[in-house]
This record gives C-alpha cells, sequence and structure tokens, in this order.
C-alpha cells in the first residue's frame, strides 16, 4: 500500500481509504482514480489476514454450501451463486465453505477461524448457541429456508411459482387427472421441499383437475411399484408433477419401462431443473428459478442482515419461475 501511495503521489492514510473502501471517506474522483490507476499499475492485492486482525472481522461472507444441505433443502446452487454475485458488487468477498459433517458450535467454530462478517447458510447448520456464538464474535448469522424462524435473521424462500407453473403447464396440455409426487408428509415436503408441492396441487384443482398428492422415495423400485400399482387398479394419471427432478425423472423410467408412452399417455414434469433432466428419456421437462428476472435480488435481504438494517419486509423472496420445454411434458 504504501508503494500505491507514493506512486499516486498521495498519504498512506488516502490510499488505504481508498483501497480499503471506507465509509465516509470523502476522497476527491481525481485523487480516488489515481489511487487506483496505481494500485492497477503495481498489480496490489490487500492483506486479507492483516485487514481481519485491524478490524477484527474481514469484508468475508462465507456461504455454508454443502450438497447435501443445500438439496435437502430444496435451494439450489443458483440461489447461492445469485447470492454471491449480488453480494462482490456490495464490496464484500463471498466464500463457499462446505463441511457436511459439521453444525452448530462445530461449525461456528469452523467458520469464526476464518473471522467473517457474516456466514449465510441453511437453517439446519445453526442451533440457539451456534448463533450466539457468532454473534459474541461479531459475526452476522443469516439463515436461508424456506419457513420462517424466530432464531436468527432468516430469508425465507418462497418456490411455489415453480409449483403453480409445472401444474399450469399440465393444464394447458389438457391433463385432469394428476398426481403430485412430493416427500414423506406435507409437513416434511414444506421445510424440505418448499411450497411447490402445496401450489402445484392447489393449482391443479383450481384448473378443474382431479388431483392426488402421493408420498414418494424417489428410487427405483419404488418408481416401478407405484407405476404398476397404476396400471392394474385403473389408476393411472395423465399428468405427474415431482417435486424435484430426481422424482420425476424417476416416475418417468418406471413408466417408459412399464410401456406407458410419455408425454402421450402421461405428461411427467418437474418442479425444479436440475442437468439429470437433459439424461432421460425422454427428456424431462421442467421448471427452474427464473433468476434472471427476480427484480427482487435476494442478496438485499442478506445484505440488509449484514449491514445492520435487518428489515422483515425483505425476509420472504420469491423465486419466478420457468418453464424448460423438453420432451415428457
Amino acid at each position: 500500500m504504501s508503494d500505491v501511495a507514493r506512486q499516486a503521489g498521495v498519504s498512506r492514510a488516502t490510499a488505504s481509504y481508498v483501497l480499503n473502501r471506507t465509509p465516509g471517506a470523502r476522497i476527491p474522483e481525481p485523487t480516488r482514480a489515481r489511487v487506483l490507476e496505481a494500485a492497477e499499475q503495481l498489480r496490489y492485492v490487500p492483506h486479507v489476514s492483516a485487514r481481519s486482525l485491524r478490524r477484527g472481522r474481514s469484508d468475508l461472507v462465507v456461504g455454508h454450501v454443502d450438497g447435501a444441505a443445500v438439496l435437502r433443502g430444496g435451494l439450489s446452487f443458483v440461489t447461492l451463486i445469485q447470492v454471491a454475485r449480488d453480494v462482490r458488487e456490495a464490496g464484500y468477498t463471498f466464500l463457499i465453505h462446505g463441511d457436511p459433517t459439521v453444525t452448530g458450535i462445530p461449525a461456528a467454530r469452523s467458520w469464526l477461524a476464518l473471522r467473517p462478517a457474516a456466514v449465510v447458510a441453511t437453517l439446519d447448520r445453526y442451533t440457539e448457541d451456534s448463533v450466539a456464538m457468532l454473534a459474541e464474535a461479531g459475526t452476522v448469522p443469516i439463515a436461508l429456508s424456506h419457513t420462517p424462524s424466530d432464531l436468527t435473521a432468516t430469508v425465507v424462500i418462497d418456490d411455489g411459482d415453480l409449483g403453480r407453473t409445472a401444474a399450469q403447464h399440465l393444464l394447458d396440455r389438457g391433463c385432469r387427472r394428476i398426481v403430485v409426487l412430493g416427500g414423506c408428509s406435507r409437513l416434511v415436503d414444506r421445510q424440505t421441499l418448499g411450497h411447490r408441492m402445496d401450489e402445484a396441487e392447489a393449482a391443479a384443482e383450481a384448473g378443474g383437475a382431479e388431483t392426488r398428492r402421493v408420498p414418494f422415495s424417489p428410487d427405483r423400485d419404488t418408481a416401478a411399484v407405484l407405476v404398476r400399482t397404476w396400471l392394474t387398479d385403473g389408476t393411472l394419471p395423465d399428468g405427474v408433477v415431482g417435486a424435484t427432478t430426481t422424482h420425476a425423472a424417476h416416475i418417468l423410467t418406471a413408466l417408459v419401462d412399464a410401456g406407458v408412452r410419455v408425454p402421450e399417455q402421461v405428461a411427467v414434469l418437474a418442479a425444479d431443473d436440475e442437468p439429470q433432466a437433459e439424461l432421460v428419456r425422454p427428456r424431462l421437462t421442467t421448471v427452474s428459478a427464473d433468476l434472471a428476472a427476480d427484480e427482487s435480488r435476494m442478496a438485499d435481504a442478506v445484505l440488509a442482515a449484514l449491514e445492520g438494517r435487518w428489515d422483515p419486509e425483505l425476509a420472504v423472496r420469491r423465486l419466478p419461475a420457468r418453464l424448460v420445454p423438453r420432451d415428457s411434458a
């Protein structure tokens, strides 16, 4: 930083104010430009560890993203990618941190070793003790969840539009016997899969379809048994909404194996969009969270919590949906 200050012809303090984006520092724009140009020429990189020691925390925002927690919470990686992008634009460094073995106090200890300004994680990673531990260290704990929580600042992600869009597509195709494949129970579905199944069921019923909610563990044998039952007792639906791509892919494969024509006899689609949708045959029609159209900017809520201006009105963020048409529906 001394080299940058010398080349720009300013004091070290001025260079520090510019390079650290110090709030409230009144630096003339020509001076700021000279400092930034000198930093670029000298390939200056801030020393994060030194900054952390000086401030007691870094400009780091840790996003705890182990695959199991994200998928279990029905939160796609693109959700975290959007948050990371917007947080970076606000001047923070976003770091993905994943360890599927830690939660509660062990998780808090691993995060605090990085001296972060904030941690963003799915709600199941936090406990009352770990939230207190983070807060005492000056780190803001921020949760992502499908349901509200009093534990800490929680961004509630409403993915109901995914289910509504899936059901409406089947209705538009003329489907009138629609099965919604969910998890073990409505309560579990709501906690782990969000609002999409409830909204898919409600939209199908509102459209005049005979609608059934079927608990379904997505594996090959269970799917095969379910399809055989439909064929045996005459309850074969003409449309199926899978809670996830995995749910829908298993039932699609079982239908094809049983000789059912997809989509001519049964249209199948998933209320999310994962890469395996391209791997099954026929290719699986899906509904994707259209983050490009999300004007609400989910990161606004994260930044509000991080910067001490948390607003409950920002707590619920609605994910807009976009149909990804392929071959199965």
